[in-house]
């Protein structure tokens, strides 16, 4: 700033106050045991208001763990097993006294691949897989 008195400056930092992430971007095969995470990051001397929140396709809440440290709150949706009507977003949500803030994701289950066989006589079987040639 420059007036008459002189110039003054002063560095100001840009930071979001509340954070929410969710891992992994991966897609699990029905019949697995699978998890998601959101990892909730605080600015320092904010609070989480209420819980971490985790929402369905349909917009439902559904239940989680928690684990928490300093300004961050981990929450984790567990799939054992995951099934394949398991998929679709899903959507955590975190309130501080900074604001709200959701992320989402699209859980897209695999559903695994038959194993075929193929007998050439009564006695004699062969086992394929997915790419296997005869």
């Amino acid at each position: 700033v420059l007036n008459a008195l002189g110039t003054a400056s002063k560095e100001l930092m840009a930071f979001d106050p509340l954070t929410v992430t969710i891992s992994p971007p991966e897609t699990p095969t029905a019949g697995e045991s699978f998890s998601l995470t959101c990892t909730v990051s605080l600015a320092e001397g904010d609070s989480l208001i209420g819980a971490v929140q985790w929402m369905d396709p349909d917009g439902v809440l559904v239940s989680s763990t928690r684990q928490t440290t300093t300004n961050i709150y981990i929450s984790t949706l567990e799939f054992n097993p995951v099934v394949t009507s398991h998929g679709g977003e899903y959507t955590c949500q975190a309130t501080s006294s900074a604001g709200t803030v959701m992320n989402a994701t699209v859980l897209t289950v695999q559903i695994p691949l038959p194993t075929i066989s193929v007998s050439r006589e009564p006695d004699a079987s062969v086992l394929l897989r997915h790419g296997d040639n005869l």
